[in-house]
């Protein structure tokens, strides 16, 4: 492999971030293409057709950001719920990049934890820099983190300058999406809430350690009231107005409002026709994997399955909930959504 100079590296978008190394504090680029990046479900190791080393360059050593802020688009998520879709259909390569789930973000979010707060500042400002690069002359790149990484949302809006949707599912549909995946979600979603849970207001207000060995329906009632206290704290603090909420099941009933008012928002250009044909070709088919036919037809006959199999887990969520993390739960005081709710 013909080994590219630091300011190639930096310059060329195909030299792509794919890791961050904590023990070596370093990031790992791989060399990719625009359609391997407009194909991939998630920007992970799935992505890639070959196990070639990565170039590891430390982040010490890149150029810190020229500009205060990295110019991105993002979509901020909860977590199932149709995040994944909705990157796919905000795409035009090369025009506009969708960068689904890169998995350095998931690694910088899981180091903050180990590394001092001004170190995580910095690498993350190096890392935007590098997935803001665009693709052709006039190009721009959208960003879809993993919901693992909410915990560094605000440090991502700090150091990016574009705007942001906040797309979050009801805590019912939240649970069912983790039903449908038992048995490996559970370990899973013990996880996330676990993560996104330390130094937050809702494990002070419950008295639990972060670390606490979650049970299944505990860990997905805790997992999303925490990111919705994320979203509520970052939607306060929107002095700039970048902000702006979707409710899924107004994205799910209304595609063909809500993706090109998405658009607008994020200012991705073309025209409303334009972002109504990529929502309902993309539509059509599962926004994981492209090569297999799934509409909304599907989508509700697969959630009906689902509900009537796992009602009593959704009864033990919802009243949990309600009768324990609801009461002293964080919710935002002003949405501002993107559109009206969907009743």
């Amino acid at each position: 492999m013909h080994l590219p100079t630091l300011p190639t590296l930096v310059a060329d978008p195909s030299w792509f971030p794919a890791r961050f190394d904590f023990a070596h504090e370093a990031f790992g680029f791989r060399r990719v293409d625009p359609q391997t990046i407009a194909d991939a479900g998630f920007l992970d190791q799935r992505a890639w057709a070959n196990d070639a080393p990565l170039l590891h360059v430390p982040w010490r050593q890149l150029p810190p950001p020229a500009a205060a802020t990295a110019p991105l688009a993002w979509v901020f998520h909860t977590g199932f719920c149709g995040s994944t879709l909705l990157a796919r259909i905000l795409q035009d390569p090369p025009r506009v990049m969708a960068l689904r789930e890169p998995q350095a973000l998931l690694d910088l979010a899981q180091a903050s934890h180990r590394l001092p707060i001004r170190s995580t500042d910095a690498a993350l400002a190096r890392l935007l820099v590098l997935l803001a690069r665009p693709w052709r002359d006039g190009g721009q790149c959208l960003v879809k983190p993993t919901n693992h990484a909410n915990n560094l949302l605000p440090q991502l809006l700090r150091a990016s300058s574009g705007r942001a949707i906040l797309l979050y599912s009801s805590l019912p549909e939240f649970v069912l999406s983790r039903c449908s995946k038992l048995p490996t979600a559970e370990r899973f979603v013990r996880w996330l809430a676990q993560h996104l849970l330390r130094g937050s207001r809702l494990a002070d207000a419950l008295g639990v350690p972060w670390n606490h060995e979650f049970h299944f329906i505990e860990a997905c009632v805790l997992a999303w009231h925490v990111q919705i206290e994320i979203f509520a704290d970052a939607l306060a603090a929107d002095a700039d107005d970048r902000l702006r909420s979707l409710d899924f099941e107004t994205l799910r009933a209304a595609p063909e409002q809500a993706v090109p008012a998405c658009a607008r928002w994020l200012d991705l250009g073309a025209d409303d026709a334009f972002w109504q044909q990529r929502a309902a070709f993309e539509s059509g088919r599962d926004a994981k994997h492209v090569d297999r036919q799934f509409n909304a037809r599907d989508r509700a006959a697969q959630r009906q399955v689902l509900r009537q199999r796992h009602r009593p887990l959704l009864d033990a969520a919802r009243q949990w909930s309600e009768q324990v993390v609801a009461p002293v739960a964080v919710m935002p005081a002003h949405w501002k959504p993107l559109l009206p709710a969907s009743s």
